[in-house]
């Protein structure tokens, strides 16, 4: 659907040349939400602008249904680009149209009929849950509400891709959810495929399917979210997760663990999917001679597969703490052994 071949940005300033992307290779399947996370200046804005041309890439190629957008003379072009939606961060509507007006843009610019302009708002107003704004101004408005009459005016032309740059970062946290659980809607129903960039992981937990993690203009680490979310790879990544899954001990625990055992043992255990239900405490504590005592604890859930992680201090006889790890991974489970310093 949307693949980025050795794709590299650079802008001149001044002074100097400022290298926003370096060698992306990236590929966003027909039917994803895909979202590509990372701080600001990590190059992700770029990245999506390339999609729809409103920046050319420097070298490399990104393309759109197979095809190069580049190449394209500009009557084909355009016709292209009505293909693609995009929902900007700060909503980008016009003040002095009414939220009618501001849905139907895209369809006066492409010479559609009255008649179908008036139906296909209509239609999407409905959609959004603003049928009853359609006189209103933006002014008028909400910041959430404002965000769905962008997301009915990106919907205009009936796209097959949605672009979305940080289309919720100016929201609270109640609406960045209605607005995340809309564009969920949009996927499913309009089987459009969906690519969005922010800086905010927890975006990415509701609603993606796959993530690209960003630095430096350098894509560090990409796969499906429920794989990233289990075991991020890079420091980057670990970083992200971090933010919506909290699993480092609390330091007073980490102390008191150290004052009563000079070189307490402690096991981290990643629970995925079925895993996350088995009583996993109860069976090792009676099948073996160790003792446990739970730190730390939490469960979420991530493309409606629970996930979590449990971290436990374990004491007993070497041998039988041997073999109880042994059991734990051969029942399924990833436990990393952490190493605690006063």
């Amino acid at each position: 659907m949307i693949k980025f071949q050795q794709v590299t940005k650079s802008f001149q300033t001044k002074d100097q040349t400022v290298d926003a992307l370096k060698g992306i290779d990236l590929t966003v399947d027909k039917g994803d939400i895909f979202g590509v996370v990372g701080y600001s200046g990590a190059g992700k804005s770029t990245l999506i602008r390339l999609v729809n041309l409103l920046e050319r890439p420097t070298t490399g190629q990104v393309l759109v249904d197979g095809q190069s957008l580049t190449l394209l003379k500009p009557k084909q072009l355009r016709a292209e680009q009505k293909k693609i939606g995009m929902i900007f961060q700060h909503f980008n509507l016009l003040n002095s149209k009414t939220v009618f007006e501001n849905v139907a843009i895209p369809l006066v610019l492409s010479r559609t009929s009255k008649v179908e302009i008036k139906a296909r708002v209509e239609e999407l107003l409905e959609f959004v849950g603003l049928a009853d704004k359609a006189t209103n101004y933006p002014e008028q408005l909400s910041g959430g509400q404002k965000q769905r009459i962008g997301i009915a005016r990106a919907l205009a032309t009936n796209p097959s891709i949605l672009l979305c740059d940080e289309a919720t970062s100016a929201l609270d946290p109640q609406t960045t959810s209605a607005v995340l659980q809309l564009l969920k809607k949009i996927n499913r129903q309009y089987n459009i495929t969906i690519l969005l960039i922010t800086h905010e992981m927890s975006v990415i937990r509701e609603i993606c399917n796959k993530v690209a993690v960003m630095e430096g203009g350098l894509v560090v680490e990409q796969g499906s979210v429920l794989n990233v979310f289990a075991s991020p790879q890079t420091e980057p990544a670990q970083n992200f997760v971090r933010t919506v899954i909290h699993d480092e001990i609390p330091q007073s625990v980490v102390s008191n663990a150290i004052k009563n055992n000079t070189h307490p043992i402690i096991w981290k255990i990643n629970f995925v999917g079925n895993t996350s239900s088995q009583p996993l405490l109860s069976t090792i504590s009676k099948k073996f001679d160790i003792h446990l005592s739970v730190l730390s604890a939490n469960i979420s859930e991530i493309q409606e597969t629970p996930f979590g992680n449990l971290i436990i201090e374990v004491t007993g006889d070497s041998n039988e703490i041997k073999k109880a790890l042994t059991h734990i991974r051969d029942e399924g489970f990833a436990v990393l052994e952490v190493n605690v310093n006063e």
